[in-house]
């Protein structure tokens, strides 16, 4: 997951930087996934950032919500943005409609997982759901930015900031928390022997 993370900064970095001229005012970050010189590690991030999106939320999701029907209804949210993701990736920009719809369907369904996700959170943990509440709020609102500018780069890269401080926090949480569950273990059984 810590990769993962790493590779959505990284990503559009050194594509930006093996393609100088890009200017995401005027075209969009799935550029990269067509130009000779980034595709192939443009698409491959792209996969590899799926896997790592469905691992983080999925294993939040099976420690926070007991209830079957809400993991159900997060589970299936959580799928179709991950297959739409991939889907992005593996037809790239030049496939227009296929890829189109992939993208949106990622943008739909992962920004509405993200605020499901701290709308039921938020009846046991009110700050830590308002968060994901937020951040899918902002990522809704980051689609204004189609707007005003020619190309819908500057909504992708404000969207996958979003995303990758909602897939940080929630990782640092969990990890957090997991950490705290084994030092408890730990100290009971070091209790028991001593």
């Amino acid at each position: 997951m810590i990769f993962s993370l790493i590779l959505g900064i990284v990503s559009p970095l050194l594509c930006w930087y093996m393609i100088p001229d890009f200017n995401p005012i005027t075209k969009p970050l799935s550029y990269f996934g067509v130009a000779e010189i980034t595709a192939w590690y443009w698409n491959a991030s792209l996969i590899i950032i799926a896997f790592g999106i469905y691992l983080n939320a999925q294993k939040a999701t099976l420690k926070l919500f007991s209830k079957i029907r809400a993991r159900k209804a997060l589970d299936t949210l959580l799928i179709i943005s991950v297959i739409s993701l991939i889907i992005t990736a593996l037809f790239p920009m030049d496939k227009t409609i296929i890829h189109r719809v992939s993208a949106i369907g990622f943008f739909l369904a992962y920004n509405l997982f993200i605020f499901c996700f701290g709308a039921l959170k938020s009846r046991k943990y009110i700050r830590q759901g308002m968060f994901s509440m937020i951040i899918g709020s902002g990522m809704l609102l980051s689609s204004l930015l189609l707007i005003p500018f020619p190309s819908y780069g500057v909504f992708e890269i404000v969207y996958f900031l979003m995303a990758l401080i909602w897939n940080g926090k929630l990782m640092y949480s969990r990890v957090k928390k997991e950490r705290k569950i084994t030092e408890g273990r730990l100290s009971f059984i070091a209790s028991y022997f001593f």
